[in-house]
């Protein structure tokens, strides 16, 4: 895991790329700590550079991609440069080193992430005769690009952002993996280009900046980050998941293009039993392959656990994997890390505590606080370039950190379980109505029959069904009126900023009466898990740790689970059917039966509650921040009292914290 930078400058002054780009550098050293690789091209040649944290042993060694001078000292005329931050987990020598480069240094990769299935890629290059010096995957990624080009994407298992530099085709291709484990974003202008793994890199170049208000309405209307390539920030885009953009230099031509599309079975077929077992088998099968895959390490591996089916299932598999073959990463035993906190409702130690005994894990727990959390908030939303959306992402980051403590380079993580497995309430509202449309009355009433084993109830599965066929069928005018009438904090929104920036509000959000396979898929490649794979990725690289996310990224399980009926996701009432018999025997029976569904929850409505005179501080010194009134700041103010009188308003009290979290995103960006 690492941090990338770039900037490419037809009009550049003589001299001026370079301290540009160790500004740049500099912002994401959290992302790599290890060591720090720069290397600059004009026309006819390439120059490599390092600094003050480029690795000793990577200095003036045999690699063509070793570093021969200090950035300081550079000042050629360029017009591309591109840097590296290293958080070394893979080959933890100097051969790792990047930018990396080929032979004959006509092309050039540095890349954020990891290639899980690197070694049987290295296999299959080296039965055609190629040949290797490294134990990186970074140079199998760079010779699978030179040996079969862009079709190489088609044989990668992992997460990924990384940049090409071909010299032979004079192309600067820039690629993000398929479902947005890693992430990437550029800026444009006239001849000039600038990418980052972070978006706090590109603010400190001199660049064209601002508010996006499209995406503002987004965040502090409908609760909603990075919706469009374009997020928060003015004219800095998103390579979104599965692109890649392709520069020509040559014509001076850029163009963003998809490379994969997730395919998933859209056909409706009974339940059956024999082939539910084969269903079954097969998913235990890719889902300890694609575990063992991510155990692949060279530091210390460590595990998320929330006391969920997801989590749990992971370290089950895990440990299974350990106890036929001893792995020097797992240190023996399994390390795992859980937030706790005081309030019974969301605290999931309970259920940990499970896991924990079934697998004599090494338990490490940390107890995250509302007054911790305002502590560090500022701290937080600086690593993870936005506003939050939750406190949830604060106990996230307290995971992070307490892994840090212990020595933890790498954290497997269950994140996509819910969006692949089905864990969600809007699955079921979803699965109800594709049995209504099929007419498939004795599955449905048995999937009634059996509802007490669903994380909702009769009532809530009415009412939300409800709130679907009216957002369905009403006008605009009258769907917009009721959304209003049950949306209170809807009234602190300037109407100008409504206006400006409207759409069609919706009053069932999440839920569809689309077939339950297709929401799924929505989930699953559109924004849904994109941001919290978002939010996973500044905890763990605010910290240094590379997280690895088994559900969220491995072709193989996601391509087979997506081509399986939506019958077998969601049976007799149990959410996740597939994932909890396929780990049934690594669980411990109580989780296996769990029903419940809290996500990785925090008690956000009574830490608001104990901190509201801290907000409320808080928002009246920042308001000069929403320079352009987007919220109105004095009817939250001047109805502060009634907000906070009861947990009943709880929209209103999450209108006042997002728009916390937005004037403190601006304070800390200038923006």
């Amino acid at each position: 895991m690492c941090g990338i930078a770039g900037i490419m400058d037809f009009n550049s002054n003589e001299g001026s790329i370079a301290p540009h780009l160790k500004k740049m550098s500099d912002t994401l050293k959290h992302r790599g700590p290890d060591d720090e690789g720069y290397v600059f091209f004009n026309s006819h040649d390439s120059f490599i550079c390092g600094a003050d944290d480029t690795q000793s042993d990577s200095w003036n060694n045999a690699f063509e991609y070793s570093p021969k001078n200090h950035i300081s000292n550079f000042n050629e005329d360029v017009f591309l440069g591109m840097a590296h931050r290293r958080l070394s987990v893979i080959d933890l020598t100097a051969a790792g080193h990047q930018p990396m480069c080929n032979a004959d240094k006509s092309i050039w990769v540095a890349c954020n992430g990891e290639i899980y299935n690197y070694i049987e890629l290295r296999e299959e290059l080296e039965s055609f005769g190629i040949t290797f010096r490294t134990r990186s995957d970074i140079e199998v990624l760079l010779k699978a690009y030179e040996y079969w080009g862009m079709r190489f994407l088609d044989k990668l298992n992992g997460m990924w952002s990384f940049v090409i530099y071909d010299r032979k085709e004079n192309f600067l291709i820039a690629c993000r993996d398929r479902f947005g484990v890693k992430p990437f974003y550029y800026y444009r202008e006239n001849d000039m280009l600038a990418f980052a793994s972070e978006q706090k890199a590109l603010l400190s170049l001199p660049i064209e900046t601002g508010i996006n208000p499209r995406a503002a309405y987004q965040y502090l209307v409908n609760s909603k980050v990075e919706l469009d390539e374009q997020g928060l920030y003015s004219n800095i885009k998103e390579l979104m998941p599965s692109h890649y953009f392709i520069y020509d230099i040559n014509a001076r031509q850029f163009q963003v293009k998809r490379y994969y599309q997730l395919s998933l079975n859209h056909r409706f077929e009974a339940f059956d039993e024999t082939k539910a077992k084969d269903i079954v088998e097969q998913t235990r099968e890719k889902i300890y392959a694609s575990i063992e895959l991510r155990l692949r390490s060279d530091v210390p591996v460590g595990f998320c656990l929330s006391g969920g089916i997801d989590s749990s299932s992971i370290i089950g598999a895990a440990k299974s994997i350990n106890d036929r073959q001893t792995l020097e990463q797992l240190q023996g035993s399994l390390h795992a890390f859980t937030a706790t906190h005081d309030e019974d409702v969301c605290d999931e130690s309970k259920w940990a505590q499970l896991v924990v005994d079934k697998n004599q894990l090494q338990w490490h727990t940390t107890e995250c606080s509302s007054q911790q959390m305002f502590e560090e908030l500022e701290s937080i939303i600086y690593y993870q370039d936005s506003p939050l959306f939750s406190t949830s992402t604060y106990a996230q980051n307290a995971v992070m950190k307490l892994a840090k403590e212990n020595g933890i380079t790498i954290l497997l993580d269950g994140q996509g379980g819910d969006e692949l497995f089905a864990g969600y309430v809007p699955f079921y509202v979803s699965f109800y109505f594709e049995l209504l449309k099929k007419m498939r009355f004795g599955m449905l009433t048995t999937e009634w029959m059996h509802l007490n084993h669903a994380p909702l109830n009769a009532s809530v599965l009415f009412r939300s069904m409800g709130k679907v066929l009216m957002n369905e069928s009403l006008p605009r005018g009258l769907r917009n009126s009721l959304y209003k009438r049950t949306h209170r904090e809807s009234n602190f929104v300037s109407k100008d900023f409504v206006q400006q920036n409207f759409s069609d509000i919706s009053l069932a959000t999440d839920y569809s009466s689309k077939a339950m396979n297709e929401l799924l898929h929505d989930f699953f490649t559109q924004h849904y898990l994109k941001n919290l794979l978002r939010w996973e990725d500044r905890c763990s690289m605010q910290y240094s740790i590379e997280s690895r996310t088994p559900f969220a990224d491995d072709i193989e399980l996601i391509e087979y689970v997506f081509s399986v009926a939506s019958t077998y996701k969601i049976h007799k009432g149990w959410s996740k059917y597939l994932l909890r018999n396929a780990m049934k025997d690594v669980l411990p029976d109580t989780i296996y039966k769990r029903s419940d569904k809290l996500g990785f929850a925090t008690p956000q409505a009574k830490w608001l509650m104990n901190e509201n005179a801290r907000m409320k501080l808080r928002i009246a010194d920042l308001q000069g921040y929403d320079s352009e009134k987007f919220i109105d700041g004095s009817k939250i103010m001047g109805q502060w009292e009634r907000i906070f009188s009861s947990a009943a308003h709880y929209r209103e009290q999450d209108m006042a914290w997002r728009y916390l979290n937005y004037l403190l995103w601006r304070k800390i960006n200038r923006i």
